[in-house]
């Protein structure tokens, strides 16, 4: 859950939750007593606010059962909701209400109801009296009455807030009842205005009918026509029976044809000719085939018997000449029959296809007849059915006038209240007390945010970040000296002595070969001042390199320190030109090497990655024991966010009263966000004669420092 709640704020870069607990606390008793006061206030004007009664009912309006046809339209979602929201705007309707405002007896219970209200003495003072008439009625009615579908069902729900319980329950039973009253009416206007058109419409119907019934006389006698339905059959019926002969005919024909072009190609042959089938078939052709047959068989029997020229043998050979020659005679006669045959067989086609040419004109021109006769007719059964249909709504709407009934169901009536619902001082009481202590302490907070400082340890305590030093301020330094190299040349100071503090915390808490970033949110808060004295206290026991990684402004160390050579620094060997070894030098009067910023100007993110700077440093660590890194602030440049992720510690630097509790924590999440933290937090120039919880910055004497 916490780490929940701090997700969401740092989402919002507002604060981590504990610094949040402590601005609670620490302003507890104002809060809770501006909170109290707000509440108190806010319970004295709920008692003195007029009591607001409720009563409510709750009804349904059934749908209009007439007409029933396919259920799943008429209770379509679409359709339902457009009828329930037609209902709901009839209830709140000035035509509703116009029922109950003329109604005199109305008006004196609403009157009556009003001056039997009781108001307490502010309510008196400050509350006009009103002049119950109708307009005022009207008025309290239309904003007073809500109603409410109840989701996925033809339920409504009514409700109507008064003054006065009586007069709640009044008013919302008077509604129901004027919507019965105007639902009627409302039908009956409608049944007798919707019987006189259908009586109109009915006389109309009956001069159409009356038109359409001369127009069809008029066409059957104009084209001869009584009862075209059964000529038509026929007709259908001539022209299947003509197609049918057509397509037998032709098939004849083609059969004779072929059996023409065999006998042309037999050429005489009788045997050729004998192999159609249509001569082959023929009675009399048959008979004589037979007969050769036989006397054919008869000579070949004679042969084995006789000589040739015995008579028997002779007259055999005779009756078999004749036979041939009958049977080509006959042949050419069937050949004869068969052409003349084909020649009828075509003239019959011919006929037949302008027979069914004429009987199919005959056809056209009796169903265009019946066409035209059939829109009269169409024109008269329509005219008819629409007369009976309207003459049946005359009937059922006659019968509809006389049973009107309202569609409104109550389900719930309209109850008493027994207690108002408004005001309700204690829940005010409760829920003003929350927001304003919300309220409050919410501007306390961003006030605390924005406008104060960090002044002391506790201010930050509630970050769980190791406090691994805390510099005393210096209110004068010693001629000839500087804060720079404060440790050097003032070793008995309290400002030394905090800076071996420190020292001896790093030493214990964090371990060697590692790189330390030094950073802070703002310039002018004493990062480097703090770095470079830690790095001169660390040299002391351990191999240190002090890194000036601000490439962005002029180095520092170059104008305190006068080098015998050429300055190349940090900004030199990111760009490639110029090598680590000719960038260190030494802090002159000490063992302590230093990379200054150098001469070049650049932003340090558009050059190189956070996988490059750490590279470099892990080469520096297998050299030094200590690698100081004297970072840009954050807030002003990005190049800190990259060395954060870089190097193996981040120490934060705050001037006390000075660094602002906004910027401090803006500061945290950016180096947060970027997946790195800081592992210690310095706080620099702390007064501490104002707090005795470090009165143990005592002053040493020189002979301390001599001894040590």
């Amino acid at each position: 859950m916490i780490e929940r709640i701090n997700s969401i704020l740092n989402i919002f870069d507002v604060g981590d939750l504990k610094f949040f607990f402590l601005v609670a606390k620490k302003n507890i008793k104002n809060l809770i007593l501006l909170s109290l006061i707000v509440s108190i206030l806010a319970l004295f004007i709920s008692l003195n606010q007029q009591k607001k009664y409720l009563s409510k009912g709750i009804i349904v309006i059934e749908a209009d059962g007439n007409n029933i046809v396919d259920i799943e339209e008429v209770y379509s979602f679409e359709s339902r909701m457009n009828r329930i929201n037609n209902q709901m705007a009839i209830l709140k309707s000035d035509e509703v209400l116009e029922y109950i405002v003329k109604d005199k007896k109305n008006s004196v219970q609403f009157k009556n109801l009003y001056s039997d209200n009781e108001f307490n003495l502010l309510q008196r003072i400050l509350k006009k009296k009103e002049n119950v008439d109708d307009i005022f009625l009207k008025k309290v009615l239309t904003d007073n009455f809500k109603v409410k579908n109840l989701p996925s069902s033809d339920v409504l729900e009514l409700s109507f807030t008064s003054i006065n319980p009586k007069l709640s329950q009044l008013a919302l039973q008077l509604i129901i009842d004027s919507y019965q009253r105007y639902e009627i009416d409302s039908k009956i206007k409608i049944t007798n205005y919707a019987n006189q058109k259908i009586t109109e419409r009915l006389q109309d119907l009956v001069s159409q009918m009356d038109i359409a019934q001369k127009k069809l006389s008029n066409y059957k006698r104009e084209n001869n026509l009584v009862d075209t339905g059964n000529v038509k059959e026929l007709k259908i019926k001539e022209i299947q029976s003509i197609s049918d002969r057509i397509i037998e005919a032709k098939q004849s024909y083609q059969k004779q044809q072929n059996d023409l072009l065999s006998i042309k190609v037999a050429d005489g042959d009788i045997d050729a000719l004998l192999a159609i089938d249509d001569l082959r078939s023929r009675e009399e052709i048959s008979n004589i085939k037979n007969t050769l047959n036989a006397n054919q068989s008869n000579m070949e029997s004679l042969s084995l018997i006789y000589t040739e020229k015995h008579p028997k043998i002779i007259q055999a050979k005779d009756q078999n000449l004749n036979l041939k020659s009958q049977l080509s005679e006959i042949l050419d006669e069937n050949i004869q029959q068969k052409a003349f045959e084909l020649s009828n067989i075509s003239n019959f086609i011919k006929l037949s296809e302008e027979e069914l040419q004429k009987v199919t004109d005959e056809l056209r021109v009796l169903e265009e007849k019946e066409s035209g006769m059939l829109k009269y007719t169409r024109e008269l059964e329509s005219s008819r059915k629409l007369y009976e249909t309207f003459l049946q709504r005359v009937k059922e709407t006659n019968e509809a006038q006389n049973l009107q009934v309202s569609k409104l169901k109550t389900i719930e009536s309209p109850n008493l209240p027994t207690s108002h619902f408004y005001p309700t001082p204690k829940k005010n009481f409760v829920l003003t007390f929350l927001i304003s202590f919300l309220g409050i302490y919410g501007l306390l907070y961003f006030r605390e945010m924005n406008s104060s400082v960090i002044k002391s340890p506790e201010a930050i305590d509630s970050l769980n970040i190791p406090q691994i030093g805390i510099l005393p301020r210096v209110e004068k330094l010693k001629r000839g000296f500087h804060i720079l190299q404060m440790f050097v040349e003032d070793g008995a100071s309290s400002f030394s002595e905090a800076i071996r503090s420190s020292r001896a915390i790093i030493e214990s808490k964090f371990e060697k070969n590692r790189s330390y970033m030094v950073t802070s949110s703002n310039p002018s808060e004493g990062k480097t001042t703090y770095a470079f004295n830690l790095a001169l206290s660390l040299e002391k026991s351990s191999k240190v390199l002090f890194i000036e990684a601000d490439i962005r402004r002029p180095s520092v160390l170059n104008g305190f320190y006068q080098f015998d050579r050429q300055i190349l620094g940090l900004g030199e060997i990111i760009s490639g030109s110029a090598n680590l070894n000719d960038a260190i030098f030494k802090v002159p009067g000490t063992e302590l090497d230093i990379i200054t910023s150098g001469e070049k100007r650049f932003d340090m993110s558009d050059i190189v990655s956070k996988d490059q700077i750490k590279k470099f440093l892990d080469v520096l660590k297998l050299e030094y024991d200590y690698v100081i890194i004297d970072s840009p602030p954050v807030q002003p440049v990005s190049d800190t966010l990259i060395l954060t992720q870089s190097a193996d510690y981040n120490l934060f630097v705050i001037r006390s009263e000075e660094t602002r509790t906004a910027s401090f924590m803006s500061s945290i999440k950016k180096i947060q966000n970027v997946g790195a933290k800081i592992n210690g937090i310095i706080i620099n120039d702390l007064d501490t004669s104002k707090d005795s919880y470090y009165s143990y910055y005592y002053s040493y004497t020189p002979d301390y420092y001599t001894k040590s």
